[in-house]
């Protein structure tokens, strides 16, 4: 029988940066953890800051964003993730930009807290005799023309759509995003000097190669606003809509008539979109969504898919779209599903497989598609201007992801990358805006890592700071409060999510494991007594022998001189921990009777500084 060993590292400063997994998580890098325990601790404005400072929509993702922070959750791998979307919606509902309705007075504080923390934007303008340009006022371009204004530049974004938002405002429903918070987040970043001029459309009311003309710079943030069809038998039938331009027509005072029987063909959050707004559509009776995907690999968040449920939505799943059927007038009357038996081939690629000889028939007056998004680029097609575009007919972009062939012209969001998340498109808004500043000044800017409240060793003893509330691992997720299904179908501007109470809040706060917190062992005073494996409540201590640790060059140093013995000796002992299970508890700390333990808090921010 072989002999079990452990693959074990010794912690550094990049082994307690990445195990701030929500930080880290985030695409702009919030420090989750911060607010969360700020909110835990009843200090709510510090927490508002904490979560506003390198998030300019952040009262925007405290209502709709997907929260990566929530996927990368330590706490998720013991029972369930702590709910940091909702309480950075409790904080902003404090002291947002939607709370404060003095703009100016909000900018003072904001302004305030990033000289605090040392942001290293403010005011390095080098230029600003002309413009920059920004094609689309959605998450990426308000988000690039926050920290140009920030920086000193004059930054105009061009938006075809009479208001600005982007997809927040023709995409997603506003009884997910209101309105008002929209706009809020809008004027807030206008208040810097920021102008966006709604209802121009580069290509049509002005060229793009005039803009590139007469702007320091030029970024592309449009989004991808068109639906993707399948070229099914009957597509091109009356009643087959792409459900994103279905979302856009409502959403932007159109009347559509749609129903009473709608089917809506895809299984992701845009797929619950189209149907949550169907089925509070005057005249419709009966939504029917169906995906290709089982249940468990459904790509919405489990939350838009109950609260479908609830609403009456009927989900099929495992099905695929064979025909449209149509009358003798060419309209839809129901539409020819196949079972899908499988959706990747061997090597891992998306390529379905059906049963063609399971086929179900759904009624139907409406289909719409939500399987994709794509791009409207006809304003590039005679712009006067080289831009290389890529084989597929998108805009070929460096390995930055943001600069292209043609200097001066950048792209960020969706264009980018494709369709991903609002804070997604959010940090590349961020990042063009540092790419477009190189590019004016000549100056490059470079990432600097910050560790707060440190000693010589990168650590700060803080025992206090692990203070956690009475038997807080027993806590559970608690579900977002919302209104009566009945209360929903009053208007597809009835906000459905409530909100978590000051109480739950602070409850649900509580859960953080505060990842910020070590573990710090020091060996040269240890006893290998094992009295802090024996007390851990989640077994994540463990006593082993040396000859069954693995590790590489510097720990089999570590070992030949502390025990003066390597690992191959197979003499003496040491004492192993699971992070992944560590709960912060600090018990181990408390039981060790020589004092080899302590609980230390590591934390890091980074800044823009230029390379010297």
């Amino acid at each position: 029988m072989s002999k079990r060993t452990f693959n074990v590292v010794i912690p550094d400063y990049k082994y307690w940066k990445q195990n701030i997994k929500c930080q880290t998580g985030c695409p702009v890098n919030t420090d989750s953890r911060g607010y969360v325990r700020a909110i835990a601790g009843g200090d709510y404005e510090r927490a508002y800051w904490i979560a506003r400072t390198p998030n300019p929509l952040a009262s925007i993702c405290g209502r709709i964003c997907a929260a990566p922070c929530e996927l990368a959750c330590r706490r998720k791998g013991i029972d369930a993730a702590v709910s940091i979307r909702a309480l950075k919606r409790f904080v902003t509902e404090k002291y947002g930009a939607e709370i404060i309705k003095d703009k100016n007075v909000f900018l003072r504080s904001l302004k305030e807290k990033l000289k605090k923390v040392g942001l290293g934007i403010m005011g390095i303008a080098s230029d600003n005799t002309k413009p920059v340009s920004i094609v689309g006022a959605g998450p990426a371009g308000l988000a690039c023309a926050h920290d140009l204004a920030l920086m000193g530049y004059k930054p105009v974004i061009y938006e075809m759509e009479a208001v600005g938002g982007g997809m927040c405002a023709v995409g997603i429903p506003p009884y997910r995003l209101p309105r008002d918070v929209l706009q809020a987040e809008i004027d807030a970043i206008k208040a810097l000097g920021v102008e966006i001029r709604c209802g121009v459309q580069v290509g049509k009311d002005i060229g793009l190669k005039e803009l590139y003309d007469t702007s320091l710079a030029v970024l592309l943030s449009v989004g991808a606003k068109k639906s993707r069809m399948l070229p099914l038998n009957g597509a091109s039938g009356e009643g087959v809509l792409g459900g994103v331009d279905f979302l856009r027509r409502v959403f932007t005072g159109e009347d559509v008539t749609i129903g009473p029987k709608v089917i809506v063909i895809g299984g992701g959050n845009v797929a619950y979109d189209i149907a949550r707004t169907s089925v509070r559509h005057k005249g419709v009776n009966a939504v029917t969504l169906v995906c290709i995907e089982e249940f468990a690999n459904m790509l919405a968040d489990k939350a838009e898919i109950e609260e479908g449920g609830e609403e009456g939505i009927l989900r099929i799943n495992s099905y695929g779209p064979r025909e449209i059927n149509l009358d003798a007038q060419n309209r839809v009357t129901s539409v020819s599903f196949k079972r899908c038996i499988s959706l990747f081939d061997g090597e891992g690629r998306f390529n379905p497989r059906y049963d063609e000889s399971d086929i179900m028939s759904v009624p139907a007056d409406t289909v719409m598609f939500a399987i994709g998004q794509a791009y409207d680029l006809s304003f590039l097609g005679d712009c006067g201007l080289a831009v290389e575009m890529t084989e597929r007919g998108m805009v070929k972009v460096g390995p930055d992801s943001i600069s292209t062939s043609l200097k001066g012209l950048f792209i960020a969001g969706d264009l980018a990358y494709g369709p991903k998340l609002v804070i997604d498109a959010v940090a590349s808004g961020k990042k063009a805006a540092t790419k477009i500043h190189e590019y004016i000044s000549g100056r490059a800017l470079s990432i600097k890592t910050l560790e707060i409240h440190t000693d010589r060793y990168g650590r700060e003893v803080s025992n206090n700071d692990v203070a956690h509330p009475n038997d807080f691992e027993k806590i559970k997720r608690k579900p977002v409060p919302v209104v009566a299904v009945d209360v929903r179908f009053g208007s597809a501007y009835a906000v459905v999510e409530t909100g978590f109470t000051e109480k739950t809040a602070g409850e649900q706060g509580g859960r953080c494991l505060n990842c910020a917190v070590n573990t710090i062992f020091n060996g040269d005073r240890c006893i290998l007594c094992g009295g802090c494996a024996d007390v851990c409540p989640e077994y994540c201590l463990r006593l082993v022998s040396l000859d069954k640790i693995k590790g590489d060059d510097t720990l089999s140093a570590l070992y030949v001189n502390r025990y003066g013995k390597s690992p191959a000796g197979e003499e003496g002992s040491a004492i192993i921990k699971d992070e992944d299970r560590c709960i912060r508890c600090g018990y181990c700390a408390k039981r060790c009777p020589v004092n080899a333990i302590t609980m230390e808090r590591f934390l890091f921010q980074e800044v823009l500084e230029y390379d010297k």
